[in-house]
This record gives C-alpha cells, structure tokens and sequence, in this order.
C-alpha cells in the first residue's frame, strides 16, 4: 500500500516534534572545565639566591619597581623596591655605589614637631617647610644607605606600602629584611643601571635645582608672615598709655608702686659746734666784818 506523501511529510513532523521534546528533558551537558591560571610570581618582598657570591652588577627597573641582583651574567636575586614618586622622580641611567653608611640618616627630609613635642609634619623637608618657635625636626633615618649621587639619589631601608607603586621622594627604598644582604654583598663602584619612565640624570638635576629655588621662596614667604603675624599679635595685645587696664602712670621723680628702689644721700660731715670759754665768774667785793656789838 502506497502511504500518501502528505501522510509521510506529518508523521516525520511528529517524530522530529518528540525527539526536540525528549531533547529538552535532559540535563545539560556541564561546561568545559577553565584554562589553568598563569602561575603568579612570588609573594614575598624578595628572593635571594646567591650565598657566597657578591652583587657584581644591580638593574633597577621603575615601572616595575624591582630590583634585579647579578653576580657576572647570573641573576642571583631579586627585590620590590619603592622609588619616587612623579614629582619626586629617580633619575634613569647607569650609576655606581660612589659611598656606603650603614646608619646615614637624612640633612632634608623627617619629621617636624611643635614646642610641645606634638607631631605636625610627618612629610617635612629642610629648606622648604617651616618650624614653629620651641619646634624641631626629627631626621629620617636612611640605614644602610648606598649613595649613586652626589645630590643625595640613594638605596638604603625604606617603607614599601604597596609593591609594584612608587613612594619616595627619589631614592630607591628596599625591604628592611633585605637590605643589609645588599650592603654586604657590594662595593663602592659596583654598577647600578636604572631603566623605565623617568628623567635622565640631566634633566632631574634641571628640575631638582628649579624646585629648590621654589622651596626657598616659599620659605622665605613663611618666615615673613610668621613675623608679620607675630608683630600683629603683639599690637593687638599692647594696652595704651591711658588704657585704665594699664599700670598706673608714675609721676616724674617718685619710684614706681611696689619698686624697692634704695636712695643713697650724701655723706654729711658734722660741724663741730664751738665751746665757749668758761664765763669768767664776777668778783664779789668782801667787806670787813663789823666788830660784834658790846653787851
């Protein structure tokens, strides 16, 4: 028997409709499982590899903020550091450990405190910033310093808050656990290369004397309104002449009320008062006694 073709044509329609419904009720098949993750680099500060040898050469890098540590062709440590800021960028380009103080603390930047002993600058810079009267500055301490520069650019111990960020104000803080191994394993002239984005040794000694000059202008601005300030304070303070809060005027001549002054007056010599001769007694002329009368 021959099956109509429009009888062909629904019944495969059927079929299809049940095999997308018996689809449906399955459970989907579970995702591919995720790509392994790039293995991270180490958590820690630094690492350190290298016993027995010393740093012969040391590579800096500012936008990574590490410091790579070589012994010839040998990478035999490495470590976060924290250089400067953009304002206060390290300079780029080859230096060498010209000078080495293990407990160097810095003549620019600490601490600035008030008569009291109260802490009112923890950013304070000498030549910039200016001390309140009784006040004093409190250095920052820069141990283990290696200098690079003249002009003060250096390593040495140093806060870094965030690895990978920059924080100082030019120098290239390390790892207080760490630094002491790079002090002993290197030597003045050791080589230091510094790379990424920052200025060549020219152009930051340019901008650092420009700043400097800034700084001294606005040091001398503070000082002058300090003492333009203080000159006010003291007239606003002043009582006139005739202020009845005043003192009580003195007259001319009298000793001020409640003053001990002690007056010396001239010696006086006495004059010796004359004596009289003695007053020559008056004689009494003497008669001669009468004769008794006779009985």
């Amino acid at each position: 028997m021959v099956i109509p073709r429009f009888l062909r044509i629904a019944a495969q329609s059927t079929a299809l409709v049940a095999a997308l419904w018996l689809t449906s009720c399955q459970t989907a098949p579970e995702p591919p499982p995720p790509a392994p993750e790039v293995a991270k680099k180490p958590t820690g500060l630094y690492e350190w590899h290298g016993e027995g040898k010393t740093i012969t050469s040391i590579k800096i890098n500012v936008d990574e903020q590490i410091a790579h540590l070589y012994h010839n062709d040998d990478e035999i440590g490495w470590t976060y550091v924290a250089t400067g800021i953009t304002s206060f960028p390290t300079p780029t380009g080859d230096f060498k450990i010209i000078e080495k103080i293990s407990d160097k603390v810095s003549n620019l930047y600490g601490k600035g405190y008030d008569a009291n002993g109260k802490l009112i600058n923890s950013d304070f810079k000498q030549g910039r910033d200016l001390l309140p009267p009784g006040g004093r500055f409190e250095a920052a301490k820069m141990t283990y310093f290696m200098r690079l520069t003249n002009d003060g650019v250096g390593m040495h111990i140093g806060p870094i808050p965030r690895p990978g960020r920059r924080a100082s104000h030019g120098c290239i803080r390390l790892p207080s656990k760490f630094a002491g191994t790079i002090f002993k394993n290197v030597v003045v002239g050791t080589p230091v290369t510094i790379v990424g984005k920052g200025p060549d040794y020219a152009t930051y000694l340019k901008d650092s004397n420009a700043k400097a000059k800034a700084n001294a202008a606005k040091l001398a601005k503070a000082k002058a309104e300090a003492a333009d300030a203080a000159q006010k304070t003291a007239e606003a303070t002043a009582l006139a002449p005739d202020d009845p809060n005043g003192p009580t005027p003195t007259p001319a001549g009298e000793p001020a009320p409640g003053s001990s002054i002690i007056t010396t007056l001239p010696a006086v010599t006495p004059t010796p008062t004359p004596i009289s001769p003695p007053a020559t007694p008056s004689l009494e002329e003497v008669k001669p006694a009468e004769p008794a009368p006779q009985q």
